[in-house]
């Protein structure tokens, strides 16, 4: 009886609604509430995710040139700074999908991109179903991060996880753009650009 209500009445999943389009400096809205504040120093080199309307962090991303990245949960490791890499690691799956895997209280989650979502994470155990995900009703609307049911307990995670990659794929899609643009001008096959610069 406990599982027939657990699939009528599901808990309905969280939406953070991001106020500016960015990953650097943004309100997150659970509906009209503001939930989380996300700001980066002006240099960019570290992020801040805090409580919104409150001084607690949450999670801090802090990038450097020569050191190793690395990102700090209060709640998490013993508040402890832990390597980047070594918290989002990058793995490859047997089909040859490229994916960053994070461990969590419910085990581990694969984050990847999605061709619906753009990027999604699953937990190691259904990697069907996403527990999160990117959603934008259009291309003006703004950007919101879906939460499901189960999450709730490493909220900060999913979102440092997902501000960190999106940032990631917004930067290789602007160098993409910089090198088609480059070869359409000059009338370079892309191919052949950067040869000789190895």
């Amino acid at each position: 009886m406990d599982s027939q209500l657990t699939l009528v009445n599901p808990t309905p999943p969280v939406t953070l609604t991001f106020s500016t389009d960015s990953m650097n400096n943004a309100t997150l809205f659970a509906g009209a509430r503001p939930a989380y504040a996300i700001s980066t120093q002006l240099q960019g080199s570290t992020t801040e995710i805090r409580k919104a309307g409150t001084a607690e962090l949450v999670a801090r991303i802090a990038r450097r040139e020569i050191l190793p990245n690395t990102i700090v949960f209060p709640d998490v490791n013993g508040g402890r700074e832990i390597k980047l890499s070594k918290w989002l690691r990058r793995c490859k799956q047997p089909d040859g999908l490229r994916v960053h895997v994070i461990d969590t209280e419910v085990g581990q989650c694969l984050l990847r991109q999605h061709r619906i979502y753009r990027l999604a994470l699953f937990t190691e155990f259904d990697l069907e179903t996403p527990v999160a995900h990117w959603d934008r009703v259009d291309g003006q609307s703004p950007l919101s991060l879906v939460l499901y049911s189960g999450t709730e307990n490493f909220h900060p995670q999913i979102i440092a996880a997902f501000i960190i990659e999106e940032l990631r794929m917004r930067m290789a899609e602007k160098a993409d753009t910089v090198a088609q643009g480059r070869a359409a001008a000059t009338g370079t096959p892309l191919a052949s650009l950067g040869h000789g610069a190895h």
